[in-house]
C-alpha cells in the first residue's frame, strides 16, 4: 500500500522495532510486508487522527489568514467580528472549524 499514512506508519514502526533490537522485523515493515503488525496498525491510527486534527487547524488558519475575513467593507462588518474566535475554539475542542451547535 502506498497510502502516505502507511508509509509514515511503517517508518515509525520500523524505528520502534529497531529500538527493540528487532532489525529483522524492521526490515519486513520497511519492505511493506508487515502492515498487519500491531506496531504499524497503531502508528497508522495515530497518524490518521493527527492528520485529521491538523487538517481542521489548517482550515481554520486559512480562514483567519484570508484578507476577506478581516474586510471591514463587507455588509454587516468583517467576518472576524461575527466569528469572535469560534473557529479556533471549535478546532481546539476537536470539532470542524465551522461547527455550529444550533
Amino acid at each position: 500500500m502506498t497510502d502516505p499514512v502507511f508509509v509514515q506508519a511503517r517508518e515509525f514502526a520500523a524505528a520502534f522495532l529497531d529500538g527493540m533490537r528487532r532489525q529483522d522485523l524492521a526490515l519486513m515493515v520497511r519492505a511493506g510486508e508487515g502492515d498487519d503488525f500491531p506496531e504499524v496498525i497503531t502508528a497508522a491510527a495515530l497518524l490518521e487522527g493527527l492528520g485529521a486534527r491538523n487538517a481542521h487547524q489548517e482550515q481554520a488558519l486559512r480562514a483567519y489568514a484570508d484578507a476577506e475575513f478581516w474586510d471591514e467593507d463587507l455588509p454587516g462588518g468583517p467576518l472576524a467580528l461575527h466569528d469572535k474566535g469560534a473557529m479556533a475554539r471549535n478546532v481546539l475542542a476537536g470539532r470542524e472549524p465551522h461547527y455550529n451547535c444550533e
